[in-house]
């Protein structure tokens, strides 16, 4: 049943990072896109109210992407919580840097 449990755990990570991955990717091409926008502008020499509609919107989507990456890191704690529940708490997945909980108390192993 472990090596079940294991096996799952290991797809759902693989998931997770792949979320993970694919909203930093969005922020850095949104953010690329904001900063083009008023050069682009400058260099077509257009009037400042040319496009500030598109660059408003656009800035507005970097923020989205931060308060959906926000409930990633989230969803990531909560699932490390999970995996702690059911036993796998030991069991390392690709986390380079692992989630620290300030709202639980540390627990003590024996070593």
């Amino acid at each position: 049943m472990r090596v079940k449990r294991q096996t799952i755990a290991k797809s759902v990570a693989e998931r997770l990072f792949a979320a993970e991955a694919a909203l930093d990717i969005a922020a850095a091409r949104i953010a690329e896109l904001n900063a083009s926008l008023p050069l682009a502008r400058l260099d077509a020499r257009f009037a400042a109210a040319i496009g500030q509609e598109a660059i408003a919107t656009s800035a507005a989507a970097v923020m989205l992407i931060a308060q959906t990456r926000e409930q990633m890191v989230i969803t990531h704690a909560h699932l490390k919580r999970a995996s702690d529940d059911v036993g796998l708490g030991q069991t390392a997945y690709g986390d380079l840097f692992k989630v620290v909980s300030h709202d639980q108390p540390a627990h003590l192993r024996v070593v």
